[in-house]
């Protein structure tokens, strides 16, 4: 990131753009409303500040990537699909405009993503957003767990402001993703990790464990060789303390209702007790298994946008896109993922912390492409990994004189 002075309407546009991401991706807004926190409508706050960068990106002289914008086709043939095909009616949410509505937001937010990052204040969004979402996430995952609010929506477990510990996870790996690829300081990474790994344990999520343990693994490797001795100290310290953290939680957890629920009891000797019989899970093989029979049953266009969040649930992107816009979601979506991962191969590398939880989730998760943080996140890839841009400029046309009577 240049050292370079940041005018007024620079840091009206950085501040804008990181309350906008970090809100909207963490939950925060939503939830701090309904708990009768926060005054304004989520709904009015986003489309409020969208509004306002879309005013100030144009101060900004953005030089868009063509690689990043074509992220945005996924989330846009899902509105349309929704919105005008309406081949699906959703109704797990009370009403379908809830549906298209939520698809709407996530586009938007999507957009302002690709073109914030288009400006020279580009990554310190990105990086900020990484960090404030990180501290968000973990903080509201801690104060739930000391009982002091209730966001989840399943019992037993604490998710934070997201309602869902899967989600939880998701974020907090892709923004540890973007900080690691954006921040050059080791021992800032290391902190990130430290306040990440606590709401990870948290979640109890097996397949957010997975991909957590490989992020940290590849930080590891990838920066023993010039930091070597200030691993093997943060492992000297961090091994003891962390175990006796996990002795704590565990023995928290099962004293209190975790104990007793026999899903949560499963996971916690599956993640902590080395249980590896216990690491996969019966319901969720069921469910990719009728998932995918019901792609056999229209291979060509899908179900339509919804299908795969209300009445399948595959837990896996490559089935649920599938399922929600035909073949051409996975034909897209594999598309926009070996490009990116083609690209950081022949760059050597570069944003690999990206490309790893973008490929590990997807065969975890089935709503990611619903995520705003998720593009948030390729974009910030797409922009570090292509070299190709191009900007809009309004000219004035020139004065031509005129012809005598």
């Amino acid at each position: 990131m240049s050292a370079q002075r940041i005018t007024f309407t620079g840091w009206m546009l950085i501040g804008a753009a990181v309350l906008l991401f970090s809100g909207q991706m963490s939950a925060m807004f939503s939830s701090l409303y309904e708990q009768g926190v926060f005054p304004i409508k989520p709904r009015d706050l986003t489309l409020g500040l969208v509004g306002l960068l879309g005013m100030l990106l144009w101060m900004h002289r953005p030089a868009f990537s063509p690689l990043a914008l074509s992220l945005l086709i996924i989330p846009t043939l899902r509105v349309i699909d929704c919105s005008v095909l309406k081949r699906f009616t959703h109704e797990a949410l009370g009403d379908h405009s809830y549906l298209v509505f939520g698809l709407t937001l996530v586009l938007l937010v999507s957009l302002m993503a690709v073109l914030c990052m288009a400006t020279e204040h580009g990554k310190r969004i990105a990086l900020w957003t990484a960090v404030a979402v990180i501290f968000i996430d973990t903080g509201s995952l801690i104060y739930e767990s000391m009982g002091y609010a209730k966001y989840t929506s399943i019992p037993g477990r604490v998710s934070g402001f997201l309602r869902q510990p899967n989600d939880a996870i998701i974020v907090m790996c892709l923004m540890l993703g973007v900080a690691f690829t954006l921040n050059r300081r080791f021992w800032g990474n290391v902190m990130l990790i430290a306040v990440a790994a606590i709401g990870v344990v948290l979640t109890l999520s097996r397949s957010g464990m997975l991909v957590f343990a490989a992020l940290v693994a590849v930080f590891v490797l990838l920066n023993f060789r010039e930091h070597a001795g200030k691993i093997l100290l943060v492992s000297a310290i961090s091994i003891p303390l962390a175990a006796a953290g996990l002795a704590w939680f565990i023995h928290t957890a099962t004293a209190a209702s975790f104990g007793t629920d026999a899903n949560i009891k499963n996971r916690i000797e599956a993640i902590f007790g080395g249980s590896t019989d216990k690491m996969a899970s019966d319901e969720r093989m069921k469910d990719l298994h009728d998932g995918w029979e019901a792609v056999t049953d229209s291979p060509l266009f899908g179900h339509g946008t919804g299908c795969a969040s209300s009445m399948w649930q595959p837990h896996n992107q490559w089935v649920a896109i599938w399922l929600d816009i035909g073949v051409i979601g996975p034909v897209l979506y594999g598309i926009t993922l070996i490009t990116l991962t083609a690209l950081s191969l022949a760059k050597k590398g570069q944003a690999i912390y990206i490309i790893v939880p973008l490929w590990m989730f997807s065969l975890f998760s089935q709503n990611l492409v619903e995520m705003a943080v998720y593009w948030f996140t390729a974009s910030v890839a797409a922009y570090e990994l292509s070299t190709v841009r191009f900007r809009l400029a309004l000219s004035r046309s020139a004065n031509l004189t005129p012809v005598p009577a």
